[in-house]
């Protein structure tokens, strides 16, 4: 028997600065812009890779607080992705600051805070989970959704 095919695990953070801006990246792959985020190793929670994540991407530490959502790559479509043969499920919590200082890093052009009016162009699979972050911070959604 061969080693199993089976999705990969993202975790993704929805952090807001005390202005009420959501903290995005500007990915180095595609140009386009997207929640800190990236695979779990081997070994580690979601919880601490989203943190871990975040934290390599933005150079900000964060503590995650509350689960907003679980999404399935395969509910959207890959247009701008650049690993198009893998499927993802992703985590997306919501997290809260506490330190650090924006910082890019290989896999990141920018970091960057965004008003829920002004999100610019974004990675596949992120418009509907940054809509769930602001729902659920707004008091919208008091549940975590899932695929």
């Amino acid at each position: 028997m061969g080693k199993p095919i089976t999705p990969l695990v993202g975790c993704d953070v929805f952090v807001l600065n005390h202005e009420n801006k959501l903290l995005l990246i500007q990915r180095a792959d595609n140009g386009l812009w997207a929640l800190p985020g990236g695979c779990q190793d081997l070994g580690e929670t979601p919880k601490k890779c989203a943190e871990r994540e975040c934290f390599e991407e933005s150079g900000l530490l964060v503590k995650c607080t509350d689960l907003i959502g679980v999404y399935s790559s395969s509910c959207y479509e890959y247009i701008h992705y650049p690993w198009k043969e893998n499927e993802f499920i992703h985590l997306l919590f919501v997290a809260k600051i506490e330190g650090g200082k924006e910082t890019i890093s290989s896999e990141t052009l920018k970091v960057a805070w965004f008003s829920e009016n002004e999100i610019p162009k974004l990675s596949d699979g992120h418009n509907i989970r940054i809509k769930h972050g602001f729902e659920y911070i707004n008091g919208k959604r008091t549940t975590p959704y899932f695929e």
